[in-house]
């Protein structure tokens, strides 16, 4: 991979990993680091990051890519460094889904909607965030809608409204 993710990669071992700087290890991870950096980015978007947010985000990333729990901070020190930085979601989401079959661009939508629902809330800005995220990986709007709903009720939420 290069462009965005190389720097990225570069800041993360500098930033982050700089007791350890190995490389291959990072490169291991950077694709859940990519997945946690969008779900972090729709936890944040209704400036309430709440405690649980972060919470099904550790859940989120343990179960769907097997991060150990070791790494789990280093993971998540990487998610808020690339957070702080305030991402360019065009090219970083170009870059992330480029090779990405089109179930797993769905289960990411359904992640996002995840960590957006966790408080039994769907937020305007956070449904705006993971509709704009959900356009750039090119998902069908039928498809986007199925995500929430099928997430919504997950939740319990009211899917009269979706």
């Amino acid at each position: 991979m290069t462009g965005f993710l190389d720097k990225f990669r570069k800041k993360v071992i500098l930033n982050v990993w700089k007791d350890k700087p190995d490389e291959s290890k990072v490169k291991e991870i950077d694709d859940k680091i990519a997945l946690g950096v969008l779900l972090w980015v729709v936890a944040e978007t209704d400036e309430k990051f709440l405690p649980q947010e972060e919470e099904k985000i550790k859940e989120i990333l343990i179960s769907h890519s097997k991060i150990s729990d070791s790494d789990i901070p280093t993971v998540l020190a990487s998610i808020k460094a690339a957070s702080d930085e305030r991402i360019d979601l065009y090219p970083f989401t170009r870059q992330i889904s480029q090779n990405l079959p089109h179930e797993i661009k769905l289960s990411i939508i359904e992640n996002l909607f995840r960590v957006a629902c966790v408080d039994k809330d769907l937020d305007a800005k956070e449904m705006g965030m993971i509709r704009k995220i959900s356009g750039l990986f090119r998902i069908e709007h039928s498809d986007f809608i199925d995500a929430k709903i099928k997430i919504k009720k997950e939740f319990g939420l009211d899917v009269s409204e979706a």
